[in-house]
């Protein structure tokens, strides 16, 4: 079964996407409970950007474990995941190609993006982004779907 390597391999790269700069235009507070949040306001191009950056960066083969596990949404649960698969030596050749980005509010998004992998891709793929921490990260919901494909499910996606 080749399929299993590219799709562990996929899912490596796929771990360091996601936290990107943000531009600052003016402050947004949210009421969160008896606190109130100040965040800085960027413009829903801006956000996108961003959360377009963090998926290919989640998904490069460039880059680094530790970049990966703080670009997904709580990426510390999946670090062993996420170095089992950087492990794999193909994991170095894989990348993502994002086709949209639709925000759902403040704090999450839809993204359709493709991994490809040494000339060829996975079908066309539809993920999620959070903001956490203040940061927009690759859902990890997005990285349990992809290992699923490869016919196992870790369970740090069970929780």
């Amino acid at each position: 079964m080749r399929r299993l390597p590219i799709v562990l391999t996929l899912v490596l790269v796929a771990v360091g996407l996601a936290a990107c700069g943000s531009s600052k235009k003016k402050a947004v507070s949210t009421l969160v409970g008896s606190t109130t949040i100040t965040r800085p306001s960027v413009s829903p191009a801006a956000e996108k950007a961003q959360i377009k950056s963090a998926y290919e960066k989640f998904f490069s083969g460039k880059t680094s474990l530790s970049d990966r596990v703080a670009l997904l949404q709580n990426g510390s649960q999946f670090r062993p995941v996420i170095a089992l698969f950087a492990k794999n030596p193909l994991a170095k050749n894989v990348s993502a190609t994002v086709s949209s980005v639709t925000l759902q509010g403040q704090n999450k998004a839809k993204v359709a993006y493709q991994v490809k992998f040494a000339g060829s891709s996975l079908p066309k793929q539809t993920g999620t982004a959070v903001r956490q921490g203040g940061v927009w990260k690759v859902g990890f919901p997005s990285l349990c779907k992809l290992v699923s494909l490869g016919g196992t499910t870790p369970s740090a996606c069970k929780s």
